[in-house]
This record gives structure tokens, sequence and C-alpha cells, in this order.
């Protein structure tokens, strides 16, 4: 599945300690002026995100926790062409960790450019207060993260997304989702699932997004590496229970 390529360096250090004792207030301020200066200074400059499943957000992402955003702080690194290129680190507090880290204490910082072009995430709620749900991928030793990420609000999680993240997801990750953008569209594979949720408002926020998991079924008689054959399945009921069985086996 497509998404944004995105090449990063970081700096070893922060910037002065003056900017580090900045308000969360001032600096979310300050990081969305310098968003709207640059989005200015190229109006072509634009940040374009393929449609993705939580099932693939899940599978794809290297950490997957529940956090508060607790801090902003901006960042600047010299490039190749000698401009000062704005970056945030953001700190966060976990409070439950799903995928990638043993405990809460083990995720405390994540990166993300300051640039629209490149899809660097901005958060405008207020900190400290509302937990999110965030996954966020591994480059160069930090942990990353863009507006085409998963961050979102945790009330916001649907009560079957919930426990996808905790425990259906990872055994469906042998299977691919499939977004249909328009018709006809169609699958290549039986461990694909047809995404459809978009074709009516392109939200993808629909039934399959916020309730079903794609899951493999056991398949009689096929070899163990044989390709899985994954079916939409809601996340609930006896017969989700015994298909999370099958995928969580398929997962070990």
């Amino acid at each position: 599945m497509a998404e944004p390529v995105l090449v990063f360096q970081f700096p070893d250090t922060e910037i002065a300690p003056s900017s580090r004792t900045m308000s969360p207030v001032a600096s979310n301020r300050l990081l969305a002026g310098a968003i709207l200066v640059l989005a200015l200074a190229d109006p072509t400059a634009a940040c374009s995100c393929a449609p993705e499943h939580p099932q693939t957000a899940f599978c794809q992402a290297d950490v997957v926790v529940r956090a508060r955003f607790v801090r902003a702080t901006p960042q600047s690194h010299n490039g190749s062409s000698e401009t000062s290129v704005p970056w945030v680190r953001y700190e966060i507090k976990p409070s439950k960790t799903y995928k990638g880290v043993q405990s809460v204490g083990d995720v405390r910082f994540l990166y993300t450019p300051a640039l629209e072009s490149v899809c660097g995430y901005l958060h405008l709620a207020p900190l400290k207060e509302e937990e999110y749900l965030i996954m966020a991928k591994w480059q160069d030793q930090r942990l990353m993260i863009s507006t085409c990420s998963f961050v979102r609000p945790w009330a916001r999680v649907s009560p079957s997304q919930r426990r996808g993240i905790s425990q259906a997801y990872a055994g469906g990750c042998a299977c691919e989702v499939v977004p249909c953008n328009s018709l006809p569209c169609a699958v290549s594979g039986d461990a694909q699932c047809l995404w459809t949720d978009g074709l009516l408002d392109r939200s993808w926020q629909g039934p399959q997004a916020k309730r079903l998991a794609c899951l493999p079924r056991p398949s009689q008689g096929a070899p163990p590496s044989a390709d899985p054959f994954c079916t939409w399945e809601t996340l609930k009921g006896s017969q989700a229970e015994s298909l999370l069985k099958v995928a969580r086996s398929r997962a070990q």
C-alpha cells in the first residue's frame, strides 16, 4: 500500500534552553505558524495520504501505545543546502502498550517534521488532557509519526477497534486489506479483503474500519506455507473467537 516516503536526519542535541522552556501553548502556536509560513511559501506542496485500515496501520507500525501528549519542543536541523529545517519532538506519557515495547516507560518521545509538504504531524489539541492511540515507526533510532500515521483520540476508537489492537489485528497481518476507490474493484488473491467504506463519502470510517477485521480462516488440506484464506469478521461472538485462535496460531 502506498504511503509517504520520508527521508529524515535528526540533530543530536536540542535547541537552545530558552526554547525548551517555552509553554505548551506557545510551542503549539509557533509550530502552527511555521507550517503556515511553509505552506504559503510553496502553494503546490501538500501531503497526500492513502487510505489505511486500522488493521493495516497496526500491522505496519513498529510501536502501538495509548498515551497523552505532554510537551512539544521545536527543533531545527541544517540540511545539505545549509537551510534550517524545522522539526518537532513530542514528549508523550504512555498508559498502555500494545506492540513493540515491553513497558510504558520504554517510549517517551515521538518525532515529526514541521513541514506540511512532507506530512509533518501537528498536535492542535490541548496537551496533557486527552489520551490518544498512537501507531509509530522506527527510523534512524527515532520513533516517527506523520499526518498519515494512525494517531486518534482514544475516545474515538470504537470498542471493536480496541479489541482489534489488543487481540485480533496481530493475527491478521498475513492478510491484506485492499481499499476500493472506484467501481469496479476486486481482490487478486485469497489473502485479501476488499475495503469499500470510502466508496460513498471518502471518509473511510465506515463499518469495515470500525467493527471488522480481515482474518484468516482454517484451510483444510492446505500446506502450511500456503497463503491464508482471509475474510471480514466482526470482532465479537464465538465465531470470531475461533478465528482469532487460528490467526494467533499462524502468527506464532
